[in-house]
């Protein structure tokens, strides 16, 4: 094993800190970015409703819908990046380059969720889909690396860096099981994204059991 001094290792903290912080930052605007899709209110058209801004929500609740299951979909994409990166300690060009192309992925994602809002066509849900499932699978890519070349917290057994990888591959599982579903409906679809991750669960602690 050869020698990596400490300016190098301190270096490859600094990076990994900066990248967090980079991904953060980008999630953040992606959730600001799906604020301007709520229905308009600015006309104060609402205030002639009979129920003002609830009448206004129900006449656009497909739309809503939509836009709740992007919403959910960004936070588990959100919530997949830090749990492959919280047990990393460092990161150089390739492990960085790795997780900004997953971020890049995500906001096809975002492209192909706000460009078709009521699933018009199918490409868009299919493309939500891959998107999805080659963002989650580019995160463990990252992960597997960054477990390979010793960035991976020291403290953690064997064991627990598998699960790491057990725990992370139900995301995109789950998106490549959508893209079946996106040729049915987009109701189906969209229902997927809910019930599929549920059945999962229960298969796992069924297997866990025996």
């Amino acid at each position: 094993m050869r020698h990596i001094d400490t300016g190098t290792i301190a270096i490859r903290h600094s990076r990994l800190r900066r990248l967090e912080n980079f991904i953060d930052v980008a999630y953040a605007l992606l959730f600001v970015n799906f604020v301007l899709y709520l229905p308009s209110g600015e006309d104060m058209a609402w205030t002639k409703l009979e129920f003002g801004l609830l009448s206004l929500l129900l006449e656009h609740s497909q739309e809503l819908f939509r836009l709740f299951i992007a919403v959910g979909l960004t936070l588990v994409q959100w919530n997949l990046t830090h749990k492959l990166l919280g047990p990393v300690e460092q990161s150089n060009n390739v492990h960085t380059s790795l997780v900004l192309l997953q971020q890049v992925v995500v906001c096809f994602y975002l492209y192909f969720a706000i460009s078709d809002p009521k699933l018009v066509s199918i490409s868009s849900t299919v493309g939500q889909s891959v998107c999805l499932a080659l963002s989650g699978f580019i995160g463990i890519a990252a992960w597997q690396y960054a477990r390979k070349q010793g960035f991976a917290n020291t403290s953690l057994t064997s064991k627990e860096k598998d699960n790491v990888l057990k725990s992370a591959i139900t995301e995109p599982t789950v998106a490549v099981l959508t893209i079946g579903l996106a040729f049915i409906s987009p109701v189906v679809w969209s229902l997927g994204w809910l019930i599929i991750p549920l059945l999962l669960v229960v298969i796992q602690k069924r297997i866990g059991r025996k």
